[in-house]
């Protein structure tokens, strides 16, 4: 009677909305993306953060003049951008820190118990949110930034190739940082201390290799935020790595770390 009892209750379990199966890695999807979506405070980060970006390089495009270069122009409409860094790594943060700060995790554990399946799914919601999120602000600043150039100055358009590099490449950018600042929560699993590590390596340490020599540049070429942010150079500087060879390396680094902490997570306790 027990064993009949008990079988039925674990058949019925309702953790992953199925009976008598394991979770698929479809449904560690559905799942991700149903806890993203019901954070009503992400979206209105992602809400903020996109109004201040947009905002700012509409600022930016107003300020332009007549003797400015294309290149001037582009970095003036994008200097918001560092807002939508924040933005995305705060997202990307939480999406794992969150449950740990509830408990909620032990929960999630249970539904899913093959953690590398439920991890691989909540990075990849967390790019594909942090992807499309990092493209509708980049088009929409420069965008924003276009229209508000004076008649006299200079307007990069989209149909130049580095143009259209640049704004595509800033999104794919964010998108990244969002699984960069993911790994960050992973591996802390406190939203202060995962924040607080995305904001240091992200804008504090490239600030203090600025102030170093020859050294300086050096880590800065190979830093990995650093060399994805090449991507938003319309002209490649020499002394850093070209924009796509950059963002490749930056995802190289993201996609390395998140390995090394999805196996962290899979031998440590909830």
């Amino acid at each position: 009677m027990s064993t009949t009892m008990t079988h039925t209750g674990a058949a019925a379990s309702p953790s992953n909305g199925t009976t008598g199966r394991q979770t698929r890695f479809i449904d560690a999807i559905a799942f991700e993306r149903i806890k993203v979506s019901s954070v009503r405070s992400t979206w209105w980060t992602l809400f903020a953060a996109a109004f201040i970006t947009i905002g700012t390089g509409a600022l930016g495009g107003g300020g332009a003049d007549q003797g400015d270069t294309a290149e001037i122009v582009l970095k003036d409409i994008f200097i918001g951008l560092p807002i939508g860094q924040l933005a995305i790594c705060l997202f990307g943060a939480l999406a794992a820190t969150s449950e740990y700060g509830t408990g909620s995790i032990r929960s999630t554990f249970t539904a899913v118990p093959k953690r590398p399946r439920l991890l691989a799914a909540k990075a990849l919601v967390v790019c594909a949110v942090s992807l499309v999120t990092g493209l509708l602000i980049s088009f929409g600043t420069y965008t924003a930034g276009s229209l508000s150039l004076g008649a006299a100055a200079p307007h990069p358009a989209l149909s130049d190739g580095a143009v259209l590099r640049v704004v595509v490449g800033g999104g794919c950018y964010l998108g990244v940082l969002g699984v960069f600042a993911l790994v960050m929560g992973l591996v802390m699993r406190a939203s202060a201390g995962a924040i607080t590590a995305c904001i240091c390596l992200t804008f504090l340490l490239p600030l203090t290799f600025r102030a170093l020599s020859d050294l300086g540049v050096l880590l800065l070429k190979w830093w990995p935020t650093e060399a994805g942010q090449r991507i938003l150079d319309l002209v490649p500087a020499t002394r850093y790595l070209s924009p796509l060879p950059g963002l490749g390396w930056f995802a190289v680094c993201t996609l390395v770390a998140l390995i090394g902490a999805i196996s962290r997570v899979s031998r440590r306790d909830a």
